[in-house]
């Protein structure tokens, strides 16, 4: 049977269960029915249900409300294969864990994470990722945007390359417990719910982010990319004030205004155009949470740091395609 390539809407709840008139193939190909291929990067070649499962089995309630996608699944043993498409309106940040089985994670070919009973990944999928399960593995997966995610983590999704939460600590044993109580839930949530799920993960997450980073800089590869997160951290902070330059995020960062310009032009951007990019991707969060429903496109536009209305409506459509209106109405 052909699979329905269109794309899904925001607001949806979506099911998938194998059919044991189906061969191995056709359920595999079922499963993978949920990566819309204008979302993601599919390496075809790479995904496949192990050698020696006999008749491959699973199960998959998918909820997308506006900023997330929330996931329940259970399956055979298999691999699959895949990254988010980059785009230049949102990056993204995931989290996944297993509540029974384990689930192997590999970033671009090099770096492996195990994941056992009681341990939760956050990483970035728009990395080259590849996913592995043994016979039945049940998990958790959501998906939500990194300004979403930094409005209530109060944490910048750029600090994590991957970060294991394992449990160990009472507040990472919370973080956890919270996880799997959402998971049971997620087959009978309905989209309006979502986003409350979604807050509420956040704020059981927000400690054992304290805790983790009390020394961001490991997480990175380099110094240079460490302060560029700093500095991207320092926008978020002055995000609403439209007085703040290049030269208040230098000094944040302990770094000359020269020096801070010189790095993000190695990433193709200067500061300000970073800035702004940040500012229009908050705002068009914004404009599609619920949360925001009462304020008004002027006050969302003032909270971003844009002084006028008629220059953030310009710049917005300018940068998504959109005006704001259109984009606030749009499903």
């Amino acid at each position: 049977m052909a699979e329905d390539r269109r794309r899904p809407p925001k607001f949806s709840t979506e099911t998938r269960k194998s059919d044991p008139r189906r061969t191995n193939d056709e359920n595999f190909a079922s499963f993978m029915g949920f990566l819309d291929e204008r979302f993601y990067d599919v390496d075809r070649h790479a995904c496949r249900v192990k050698k020696g499962v006999r008749s491959y089995t699973y199960s998959l309630h998918l909820v997308r409300c506006g900023v997330a996608r929330l996931a329940a699944f259970e399956t055979d043993a298999m691999t699959l294969r895949y990254s988010i498409r980059k785009n230049r309106y949102h990056s993204f940040i995931k989290l996944m864990m297993p509540t029974s089985g384990t689930f192997t994670i590999t970033v671009n070919g090099v770096r492996t994470v195990r994941l056992a009973l009681g341990e939760a990944l956050l990483f970035d999928p728009t990395e080259d990722i590849t996913y592995a399960a043994v016979k039945d593995t049940k998990g958790i997966s959501l998906l939500v945007a990194s300004n979403y995610f930094h409005a209530r983590s109060s944490h910048l999704a750029a600090l994590f390359k991957e970060l294991l939460i394992s449990g160990k600590t009472p507040r990472e044993s919370c973080f956890i417990g919270a996880l799997e109580a959402v998971r049971r839930h997620i087959p009978s949530m309905a989209p309006d719910e979502a986003e409350d799920y979604c807050d509420g993960l956040c704020a059981f997450l927000r400690p054992v982010l304290s805790e983790c980073f009390k020394d961001k800089e490991k997480a990175f590869s380099t110094h240079q990319d460490f302060l560029r997160a700093c500095a991207v951290d320092a926008m978020f902070k002055h995000i609403g004030d439209a007085s703040v330059k290049a030269d208040t995020i230098a000094r944040e960062v302990g770094v000359s205004t020269r020096y801070l310009s010189d790095l993000f032009k190695k990433t193709g951007k200067t500061v300000m155009n970073r800035f702004l990019e940040l500012r229009l991707e908050r705002a068009s969060t914004e404009l599609r949470d619920e949360a925001f429903n009462e304020f008004s496109i002027e006050e969302i536009a003032k909270k971003n740091g844009f002084v006028s209305p008629a220059h953030f409506a310009r710049v917005f459509k300018k940068f998504y395609g959109k005006t704001p209106r259109e984009w606030r109405t749009a499903i």
